[in-house]
């Protein structure tokens, strides 16, 4: 069974990180006012604004702020400031049995994605693939925070998820339950060969992507094929590969995301579905990595069973 984080509420204290890319002090000012709405106190990693190139720090600080704010007996949550690139790099200064010892809710996504699996893979640990400050220095609808904050602060399971009304399209119908893992595309396939490589046995995988040419996107769904994570799993729900359009040329012939969607998953013998909201859209899904879940894809759903946190 996974190791579930306590459920956090108002009045509580939230570390921020930047384990990947740099943010602004601006930017991270900005992104923070809902949580500081909401009623939460903010205490920041000493390196959350610190920058060496396309990185928030060197390798060891980054990692050493991360390790530090889930030891904190003070501090209820951990926060990732933004995505970008870089996460990958901690894995050889993390110390797994500190996470163990010290479970708390993980959040963030995109570049994130490599320290969900690790936690998967080597502590345990439910984790949020959820907003994080950078994306909040832009509005993000009412209907996708409420989510949010459902996830983080009731200790129940969160049922059937909304999917706003956003078209879906189904490829092969049916249901499967299975415990959720995946993230961003690029970033599950940079795992294969390493110690977080993603586990797909029996699980239900979400996927999606942000300005990746389609080629690329064939490449990486192939490569996942060929790893043999396709057959292994339960079900898959992929999202949008967000911006795609503005890698194609005017005149050039291509594939479109949703031919390629049908090219690798049309023909397999489990649920899949396109169109699922969350990732690098407006409105996200919060989703909890680890959790069992079911997933419909004839109503393009996402029930999830049991709950990602507890008192």
């Amino acid at each position: 069974m996974p190791i579930k984080p306590k459920a956090i509420e108002p009045g509580m204290t939230i570390g921020v990180v930047s384990p990947s890319g740099p943010i602004s002090e601006q930017d991270l000012e900005k992104g923070l006012q809902p949580f500081y709405q909401r009623g939460y106190k903010i205490v920041l990693g000493e390196h959350v604004l610190q920058r060496r190139g396309y990185l928030a720090g060197t390798d060891e600080q980054r990692a050493r702020d991360l390790m530090a704010m889930f030891a904190r007996d003070d501090v209820d949550a951990i926060l990732c400031s933004r995505g970008g690139y870089g996460a990958a790099r901690l894995i050889p200064y993390l110390q797994p049995d500190l996470f163990r010892q010290h479970p708390k809710a993980f959040i963030g996504y995109s570049d994130i994605t490599v320290l969900h699996l690790w936690l998967q893979r080597h502590v345990g640990l439910v984790s949020f693939y959820a907003p994080m400050p950078i994306t909040m220095t832009r509005h993000i609808p009412d209907h996708a925070m409420e989510v949010f904050w459902r996830a983080l602060e009731q200790p129940e399971p969160l049922g059937e998820l909304p999917n706003w009304d956003v078209p879906f399209r189904t490829l092969v119908g049916g249901r499967a339950q299975g415990r959720i893992t995946g993230g961003c595309l690029c970033l599950v396939v940079s795992s294969l060969g390493t110690p977080y490589e993603i586990d797909t046995r029996d699980a239900i995988v979400v996927l999606e992507d942000v300005d990746e040419a389609p080629y690329r996107l064939d490449s990486m769904i192939n490569q996942l094929r060929l790893a043999g994570k396709w057959a292994q799993c339960a079900g898959i729900a992929f999202g949008e590969d967000t911006r795609w359009e503005k890698h194609v040329q005017e005149g050039e012939t291509t594939l479109t995301p949703d031919d390629i969607f049908e090219d690798y998953f049309s023909g397999l013998d489990k649920p899949v579905i396109t169109g699922f909201p969350f990732g690098h859209i407006q409105d996200p899904l919060t989703l909890p990595y680890g959790v069992l879940a079911e997933l419909d894809a004839d109503r393009g759903k996402l029930i999830l069973l049991e709950a990602a946190t507890e008192r």
